[in-house]
């Protein structure tokens, strides 16, 4: 759960239905807690706010849902804001600055070329040293395909990447791009950020970032181009498909591309979190039936299809499905390494 701070004025008209009815207090609470969010502490303040509230929700997108109904009300305004635990922020203050944007030349017409032509020696090259035997089924499943599209994952290792990238036909891998952790792969301690920029056509994604992170991406899927993205957010420590992030759905529904699913066996053994050393292991890649989010009713129910359909590949049981309550108060943003 996250915590923020809801700074909360009301209308004039807000004003008015509050001494007609203190309880609309308690109301209002109450259909803030429906929605998935939970009231720590609540304060009456002086001055330019008239409450201030401590909420805890799921992520961002659930926030984000309370805030819009809630002020739709029209009897108040909020101002929201995320917090950050002192230990956490003493942490990130120790951190190196790290790039926030994409190069404008990421998908200039030399970079394809570049790419296309270093692509053995940055990335093939070490599939094929590491992954033995690497055996990849359900490429028929793309017979056709030219996207674009929201390519996800599942995501155990610095491997997945190049892994994936290899088991797509040259039509999607030559005009796609991958979000990748800024604070691992772009720190400016790094003298070669630009690398994989250049040869993987990464672009940075600040975690956490919330919704302002799917710009870019949703600008290359309307131009054509495919996103790569792992919708767990980061690693698995354990090996186990973790619950997906809304990013790929969200993406996916407002930019009307299908969902291109694709489970990873083997790569935990090849390259697990916290080695530097790979070590071959046999591998086995499964690319599922593209996923079109045409009918989901609510980036939650989109979410929820493309992780049961990767759940199926992996051969894994799908997740229940969400009461509507439940998925209405279901969601959260993209992720990266």
């Amino acid at each position: 759960m996250a915590s923020f701070v809801v700074l909360t004025r009301l209308t004039s008209e807000g004003a008015r239905r509050l001494k007609e009815d203190p309880g609309r207090i308690a109301a209002v609470n109450r259909q803030v807690e429906s929605m998935g969010g939970k009231i720590v502490a609540q304060y009456s303040t002086l001055g330019k706010y008239d409450f201030c509230t401590i909420l805890e929700a799921r992520d961002n997108a659930t926030l984000m849902r309370i805030e819009a109904e809630i002020s739709g009300l029209g009897t108040l305004q909020m101002t929201t804001s995320p917090t950050i635990e002192i230990d956490r922020f003493e942490r990130l203050l120790k951190m190196h600055p790290y790039r926030t944007e994409p190069y404008r030349w990421q998908t200039s017409a030399w970079a394809r070329v570049v790419r296309r032509a270093g692509r053995y020696w940055t990335s093939t090259r070490y599939v094929k040293r590491y992954c033995k035997p690497l055996t990849i089924e359900g490429q028929d499943n793309l017979a056709g395909f030219k996207g674009p599209a929201v390519v996800i994952a599942n995501h155990s290792s610095h491997l997945d990447s190049p892994v994936t990238l290899h088991a797509l036909p040259e039509r999607i891998k030559g005009k796609i791009a991958a979000a990748a952790a800024a604070d691992k792969f772009f720190a400016s301690r790094k003298k070669r950020v630009w690398w994989f920029s250049l040869f993987s056509n990464a672009f940075p994604v600040h975690r956490g970032g919330g919704t302002k992170q799917l710009e870019y991406p949703l600008s290359l899927l309307r131009r054509g181009w495919s996103i790569l993205i792992y919708p767990e957010g980061g690693r698995t420590k354990t090996g186990q498909v973790q619950k997906f992030k809304a990013g790929p759905a969200i993406m996916a529904m407002q930019a009307g591309v299908p969902v291109i699913p694709i489970y990873i066996q083997g790569l935990r053994d090849v390259m697990p979190k916290g080695s530097r050393e790979p070590r071959p292991a046999p591998v086995h890649v499964r690319v599922g039936k593209p996923v079109s989010l045409a009918a989901a009713a609510s980036v939650p129910e989109g979410t929820a299809l493309i992780e049961n359909a990767l759940r199926e590949l992996a051969g894994l049981p799908p997740h229940h499905a969400h009461a509507p309550a439940e998925m209405a108060a279901a969601g959260a943003t993209a992720g990266g390494n």
